[in-house]
């Protein structure tokens, strides 16, 4: 038997050989220390021990609460990035310009020069860009739809009060519609032998529609609410708007969808939405609705189907964009909740109307619910909410569609604003409710209304009838913080800190779109950089490190600090 190569020499098998033998010895605990000088183990603890152990605990797989399948890294990166929203931020002002600067990517190129771009975001409009499009809103939004109006508002007896509004609200309708009917026709304005571009001309007659349906319905809210104050208190305090702004934001989770644009830069699984449009009238009030449904009830359980279709197949694109939360007015102006919404719905028929008639009702339903969660949202963000912290009670908002002689009513129930989790994670689901398209009148002849409806106006007055919870019994806005206890200084800078973001909402949108003009930066980003570093101080001791910012890392590296001198924007901004 051969045991060794044929060119291993001698020397080098003693070598081996001795090595394996010292090996074993080298390793055993007794070889370096003699047998006497061995240390015994005391069997008797130090005092310096504890029953309990003095080790962190164990983390958890997954954060507190439901997480479904998605990985426990990015859940507790989501719990996380919460717990430092609301352990660092003390105001709601601050939270919103914080979201919005989140959307700004900050970057150094080939030069060394600082360039700032902003983050592509899925827009939305409340009118539907394509048909059949509700089961892709409804997953978004993680919204169940039924066809019919809750029970609730078949108890109101409104009989004696449609007697008395009817004939003033009739009144009202011939007189506007008689004074519009004295304005030019478009056509009329230019010149005859004028060629005119079908696109322009549509769009001039659309706002003009649009114009003369926001004045009627206006008027036509107003009336009620006025004839109605005498026997409702609450309606003496509403405040009704015109021509409202309603803005939201939220990210959703992509449910294993293969989307290369617009993912959330804090999870590559999510991408995130902008809802964008405006009201035709809106009245507001300072208490909340009672809800409709109780939110661990099976109708609020149930679940809400996957759409396999990304948003380019409904006509919904990207742009350039700074997320806001707009429900209809800006934080700190009082009456936060909504009684009532009005949309336009002129826009539906005019560019539309490839629109079968089996396909009108559920984009009109699908405008509902996108409308309806947009301002919920946004007004559960300037209440304290957000999507790391669930609404403790369901916000409830009733929304009208309506050109003046076509109405449709929705309700919805906002019980869950967290969409960025997966889809088994849900285990709530929100709500709407739609009524039929209904007709208030067929048309105006001899001075009076044709078959004017009366179950249009019934649920009209049941709507404006639908009274607020005087003094509710839990605390509408758990997480606001007080900051009455705050320095001025730190009151100063919230404050001015917001002012940046309601001055940039009101300006042009160009910077945003194409992102690079005035020498590399937006206006956002040179009036944000602005306003942190005339309080660095706080932004320093109070904000996260990676909430300050290229231009206060690079102020802080300078040894000679700018001197700018500091100011206080008191009035809110205007163009």
């Amino acid at each position: 038997m051969v045991l060794f190569h044929r060119t291993t020499s001698s020397t080098f098998l003693w070598y081996r050989l001795n090595l394996c033998r010292y090996k074993h010895r080298l390793n055993h605990p007794g070889v370096h220390i003699p047998h006497g000088v061995q240390y015994q183990v005391p069997y008797n603890l130090p005092d310096e021990y504890t029953e309990q152990s003095l080790y962190p605990p164990i983390r958890s797989k997954h954060p507190p609460g439901s997480w479904g399948s998605m990985e426990s890294k990015k859940a507790w990166m989501h719990f996380e990035l919460g717990e430092k929203y609301y352990r660092h931020l003390k105001c709601v002002k601050e939270r919103l310009t914080i979201m919005a600067y989140q959307n700004m990517m900050c970057y150094y190129d080939e030069l060394d020069v600082e360039q700032i771009d902003s983050k592509l975001i899925w827009m939305l409009t409340g009118r539907p860009r394509s048909p059949r499009c509700l089961p892709f809103y409804k997953h978004i939004t993680q919204t169940h739809v039924t066809d019919e109006l809750p029970k609730f508002y078949e108890q109101m007896d409104v009989e004696s009060l449609l007697n008395y509004v009817k004939p003033i609200l009739i009144d009202r309708i011939l007189t506007d519609e008689y004074a519009q009917k004295e304005d030019i026709p478009l056509e009329d304005m230019y010149d005859k032998g004028d060629y005119k571009v079908p696109s322009v001309m549509r769009d001039k007659q659309l706002e003009m529609d649009k114009k003369q349906t926001t004045n009627v319905l206006t008027k036509m809210i107003r009336t009620i609410v006025n004839v109605l104050a005498e026997h409702k208190p609450y309606l003496r305090k509403t405040m009704i708007g015109s021509d409202v702004p309603i803005e939201a934001w939220w990210s959703s989770n992509l449910n294993g969808m293969k989307l290369d644009r617009a993912k959330w830069h804090h999870d590559s699984n999510t991408t995130s939405f902008q809802f964008r449009d405006k009201a035709s009238v809106q009245v507001k009030t300072d208490r909340p609705l009672r809800s409709i449904v109780d939110p661990n009830s099976t109708l609020c359980q149930t679940p809400v189907p996957l759409c396999p279709y990304p948003p380019p197949a409904y006509k919904v694109f990207t742009d350039r964009y700074l997320p806001m939360q707009i429900p209809g007015h800006w934080h700190g102006e009082g009456h936060d909740f909504n009684l009532l919404t009005v949309y336009p719905m002129d826009s539906i028929y005019r560019y539309d109307s490839y629109f079968g008639e089996d396909e009108l009702l559920p984009s009109l339903m699908s405008w509902i619910v996108n409308a309806s969660h947009a301002e919920l949202l946004a007004q559960a963000y300037y209440l304290g909410f957000s999507m790391w912290r669930e609404p403790t009670y369901p916000l409830i908002a009733q929304t009208i569609l309506s050109n003046r002689r076509q109405w449709i009513f929705g309700v919805y129930q906002l019980n869950t604003i967290s969409h960025f989790k997966p889809h088994d994670a849900h285990t709530t689901s929100n709500i709407c409710w739609v009524s039929p398209l209904m007709n208030l009148y067929d048309g105006i002849e001899n001075g009076e209304l044709v078959n004017f409806n009366d179950d249009v106006l019934r649920h009209l007055l049941r709507f404006i009838l639908n009274e607020p919870t005087q003094q509710p019994n839990w605390n509408l806005r758990p997480y606001v913080e007080d900051i009455t206890n705050l320095d001025e200084r730190y009151r100063k800078f919230i404050r001015n800190l917001y002012e940046v973001v309601k001055l940039d909402q009101q300006d042009s949108r160009e910077h945003h779109r194409w992102a690079k003009v005035h020498h590399g930066t937006t206006v956002f980003n040179r009036r944000y950089a602005m306003m942190t570093t005339l309080f660095k101080d706080i932004v320093f001791d109070n904000w996260p490190r990676e909430w300050y910012g290229r231009t206060l890392e690079r102020i802080e590296r300078k040894k000679s600090m700018p001197t700018i001198k500091e100011y206080d924007l008191l009035m809110p901004v205007t163009r």
